[in-house]
């Protein structure tokens, strides 16, 4: 027994100094050349400048240095290349089935992609098939042979081996560790010289520490520089990035699951060094079959425009310079390779604060739904600023100075002048037919135009061309208003239709918040109906060819400051049909209040060819019967009514005037007229006594007293005001005399 124990450290001993003999006397540099000859024959043309080392005890290390990369073709153009890199294992675990690595580094790599404009790629010439051949061309036919055998060789060696061999002693598995992983000052670039873009990774330091395949958390730190160099897209190209990132990572024995805790990603863009902040965590499995992922995000708070500004680009100025300032994010992401969904989703924009999900539940369909909802958003804060206000200076600057005449108009630039033409924006009638998606919105509240929405629900649903508003309702000034409709974008022209529903929405805080209150005041309670539809290619043809109508009911509708009562009574003034109050006032002298107040109001209105239509609408005021009649033109942004006016009873109102005659009861009298600007409203400017219609009034209701006064002086006018077949016959007479 001591002999076979001296056998075998004498053994032992000789192991070790073939060992010592081969890393002491031997140089590892003379395998340069056979390493750099095989590369030749695989197309590479590999240059290794530099030594090669190596060491056994107490490490086992290799090291490399000054390599470059290149095609065999073209070896001057170095398509890769490292400065250094080594690698240190631990011997002695060598011999219980361990392999534990201390140290792994890698200095100065650099890699060079470039895709030249005519399309050629540098890395695709790197095919070691003309090489190949070309090397077995140069081989006899005995070695040629030879490499044969030894091929079939190996195959059948690796056939013989027991592929359950590793599972057949768990205990002697052989297990991974890695005490630090290092890359540093490593780089890499990209270039498409066809588009004119440049990208460059650079990694100046990697670090893992207690790197392992045992699920166990090792470190993971890195610093890293992006240079982006794209004009037509990023404005302020070459855009620098600073990336830092540290993390928690965890990996298994065959690589098929990772996670990834307690992260951080620190961005810096641009020049100014925007900063961007996020904490992660993340997950994924099946990463050689059907990929399972998941993360966790929270974006800290940043400047959106300062974000856009940094890579050269400029968002959309806004009425508010303080919107997308403020943008904060938090997310959960689950997804797979046909399949994401960001839920929940939390983000903060100023001072909105939003909640909801994002689904994309089939890549290759596209089919996306979103849900959101948030509390009170100001949408007025996000469009354009509006223009500068110069109505009020050139009013100045043209207003009549004493002792000089008055300005004269430029007849061309009146208000009723068709506005510039602008350029027409086509639909995006592909990207609609495209769409498969379920959108929901709800907000609590919002600003759109200054108006006040609460309760806002949106529902949509788009699919195969065609786009569904199942859904839009609101509460707004103590009203409600619901909205359906559709948009067929199947055809090579759009077409839309609607149906509306508004009631009991209050006028008086709706104009204010307008800021129409010095033009224009209405207090009540509005309702429409209406209905409409429209095509068209382009956004200014839906406009254009809208066809619409709206039925509008109301009651207790005042409108200031008009007093309708006030010009019948000074027509009726003017006729001196007017019966004397008791006071001895008269409807010339009279104060008379500044508005008008409809007990009931009912009407239809149309809109074709951008003209608005007022059909059959009444309202009561008082003892009167108000009519309107007239357009709106929106093209030229005019409108002209005419309110005609019937008394029903011999009083117009208690305070109000009272007429002698019959003439005036249920005759409709279209005296009052109101013309002018949409963009200048003002019904004091605006409507007037039509100076036509009260000639015609004042010739009619002239030939009315004396037919009355003939028929009176003929004996044909009977006091109780019922006609005999006398009375008949005289009025008969006078009216082919008079007409």
């Amino acid at each position: 027994m001591k002999l076979i124990l001296k056998l075998f450290m004498l053994l032992l001993l000789l192991v070790i100094l073939a060992v010592a003999f081969v890393l002491l006397f031997l140089d590892p540099n003379v395998f340069k050349p056979r390493i750099q000859a095989l590369a030749e024959q695989q197309g590479i043309h590999l240059d290794i400048a530099g030594d090669l080392e190596w060491q056994f005890w107490p490490s086992l290390g290799i090291a490399i240095n000054d390599l470059s990369v290149a095609s065999a073709v073209t070896p001057d153009d170095t398509l890769a290349s490292l400065r250094s890199a080594s690698l240190l294992v631990a011997t002695k675990p060598l011999f219980n089935g361990e392999l534990q690595v201390e140290h792994v580094l890698v200095d100065g790599a650099e890699l060079t992609l470039e895709a030249s404009e005519d399309g050629t790629k540098n890395w695709q010439q790197l095919k070691p098939d003309a090489q190949q051949r070309e090397a077995l061309a140069n081989m006899t036919a005995a070695e040629q042979q030879q490499a044969r055998q030894n091929q079939a060789a190996d195959e059948a060696d690796e056939a013989d081996e027991p592929s359950s061999a590793p599972n057949d002693d768990p205990g002697r598995e052989l297990s991974l560790a890695v005490e630090r992983i290092s890359v540093t000052d490593s780089q890499v670039v990209y270039a498409n010289r066809a588009a004119g873009q440049t990208l460059g990774f650079t990694l100046e330091q990697l670090e893992l520490t207690q790197f392992n395949l045992l699920e166990q958390p090792f470190g993971l730190d890195l610093k890293a520089r992006l240079d982006i160099e794209a004009p037509e897209a990023l404005p302020a190209s070459p855009v620098p990035v600073q990336l830092e990132l540290g993390a928690q990572m965890q990996l298994d024995g065959a690589l098929s699951r990772f996670t990834l805790s307690d992260g951080q990603l620190s961005l810096a863009l641009g020049k100014e060094q925007v900063p961007l902040t996020t904490q992660f965590s993340a997950s994924g499995k099946d990463l050689q079959g059907a990929l399972s992922y998941g993360a966790s995000l929270a974006v800290e708070p940043f400047d959106l425009k300062a974000v856009f500004a940094s890579l050269g680009l400029a968002l959309p100025e806004t009425a508010n310079p303080q919107a997308l300032t403020h943008l904060a994010l938090n997310l959960e992401v689950t997804g797979g390779p046909n399949a994401i969904s960001l839920s929940p989703l939390e983000a903060t924009l100023d001072s909105t604060q939003f909640s909801g999900e994002l689904t994309v539940s089939d890549f290759s369909t596209q089919a996306l739904a979103l849900t959101l909802v948030g509390d009170k958003i100001n949408i007025d804060d996000y469009l354009p600023p509006p223009p500068p206000e110069t109505d009020q200076a050139s009013s100045a600057s043209s207003a009549p100075v004493a002792g000089q005449p008055a300005p004269q108009k430029n007849p061309s630039a009146g208000s009723g002048s068709p506005k510039p033409q602008v350029d027409e924006i086509p639909l995006p009638l592909d990207a609609i037919r495209a769409l498969n998606a379920q959108v929901q919105f709800d907000f609590g509240e919002a600003i759109v135009n200054k108006l006040t929405l609460e309760d806002l629900r949106l529902r949509i649903q788009a699919k195969d061309g065609v786009v569904q508003l199942t859904e839009a309702s609101l509460n707004t000034y103590q009203g409600t208003a619901k909205v359906q409709g559709q948009l067929d974008a199947r055809g090579s022209r759009a077409t839309a239709e609607f149906t509306g529903d508004v009631t009991g929405v209050q006028l008086e805080p709706l104009l204010n918040d307008l800021q129409l209150e010095q033009n224009v005041q209405l207090t009540g309670g509005l309702n429409v109906k209406a209905k409409g539809a429209t095509r068209g290619a382009f956004v200014s043809d839906l406009v254009k060819q809208l066809d619409a109508e709206a039925q509008l009911s109301g009651a207790e509708v005042t409108i200031a400051p008009l007093n309708v009562e006030k010009y019948f009574c000074q027509i009726v003034s003017l006729a001196r049909d007017e019966v004397q109050s008791a006071d001895g006032e008269t409807s010339q002298t009279r104060n008379w209040p500044e508005f008008t107040e409809m007990s009931a109001l009912d009407g239809t209105i149309k809109l074709k060819n951008q003209v608005i239509t007022v059909e059959n609408f009444e309202a009561g005021v008082e003892q009167l019967l108000l009519a309107t009649q007239g357009q709106v033109n929106l093209a030229q942004q005019t409108y002209d009514f005419r309110l005609p006016l019937t008394l029903l009873e011999k009083y117009t109102s208690e305070e109000g005037c009272a007429v002698n005659s019959n003439y005036w009861l249920n005759r409709s009298l279209s005296l009052l007229r109101c013309k002018g600007s949409l963009e200048s409203l003002s019904p004091l400017k605006d409507c007037r006594l039509d100076g036509k219609a009260l000639e015609s009034l004042t010739g009619d209701y002239a030939k009315y007293r004396l037919q009355k006064e003939l028929t009176r002086q003929l004996g044909g006018d009977s006091e109780d005001g019922e006609k005999d077949d006398k009375t008949k016959a005289v009025e008969g007479i006078l009216n082919r005399l008079l007409n």
